[in-house]
């Protein structure tokens, strides 16, 4: 099985993972649901105590498969959902399962080991290496060093789950070089990524001058409204100096 390295976007709700052929197209994974294939994964994790030869462990689901088994259950398991969201919490660093404790690194790990396994079949190759996509700021991160602190636990998910190289970078500038790619002269753009966690809205100038020359992306303090969604729907700041806004 040859290798390749592949991008992937782990959302704090859905997830998908693709690859780019040497002719520059892209395929996208997809996954087996009830109503058929998606190539949105649910960033959902599902564990239950199953018993197997007279010996008890804990066994778990991921993605469309989690919700499945979930709901034909009659006796429920532990259904965890948005472990995204709580990357930048340096007090919740586990959680016990059936009399175990798993860290939320390990937590996340099942969830993008499955990704990958999945990505195998289809693609025939290895999965190593990637490309992850990340917020400009993680949810509830005053600093960039939170941001920092949760790219470090991400990071160690990935390795977990069996990634042997990742790179991060910023979602807002993952979709610039995809739109800079169509184009021909230079632009200012504006892009708004809304995700489960979070919002961000970025102005970035692209094209091909701006490719030829290079971009410098200061990621200590990005040209960024970085917001995450409140329990009533609202978006407020992650970025303490907008908050006063």
């Amino acid at each position: 099985m040859s290798t390749l390295a592949i991008g992937i976007d782990f959302g704090t709700t859905n997830s998908s993972i693709a690859r780019a052929g040497g002719d520059g197209e892209m395929e996208l994974a997809r996954f087996s649901a009830a109503a058929g294939l998606t190539d949105a994964y649910r960033s959902i994790l599902y564990l239950e105590q199953v018993k197997e030869r007279g010996v008890s462990h804990t066994k778990s689901w991921s993605g469309p498969a989690a919700i499945e088994e979930y709901l034909a259950a009659e006796t429920k398991g532990r259904l965890i959902q948005s472990l995204k969201s709580f990357l930048t919490s340096r007090t919740l660093k586990s959680t016990e399962v059936f009399g175990r404790r798993m860290t939320l690194e390990e937590l996340i790990a099942r969830i993008l080991r499955d990704l990958r396994e999945k990505a195998e079949a289809q693609f025939g190759a290895a999965v190593g290496a990637a490309v992850v996509g990340r917020p400009v700021r993680f949810v509830v991160a005053d600093t960039a060093e939170d941001s920092d602190f949760a790219e470090g636990r991400l990071r160690e998910a990935f390795g977990i789950a069996g990634f042997r190289n990742i790179e991060f970078e910023l979602e807002p500038v993952a979709a610039a070089h995809y739109y800079e790619s169509t184009l021909d002269h230079d632009e200012l753009i504006l892009i708004g990524d809304f995700g489960g966690g979070t919002s961000d809205f970025s102005l970035l100038r692209v094209g091909p001058e701006i490719r030829r020359r290079g971009r410098a992306i200061r990621k200590e303090r990005p040209c960024v409204r970085s917001c995450v969604r409140t329990s009533a729907g609202r978006c407020r700041s992650a970025d303490p100096s907008h908050r006063a806004r």
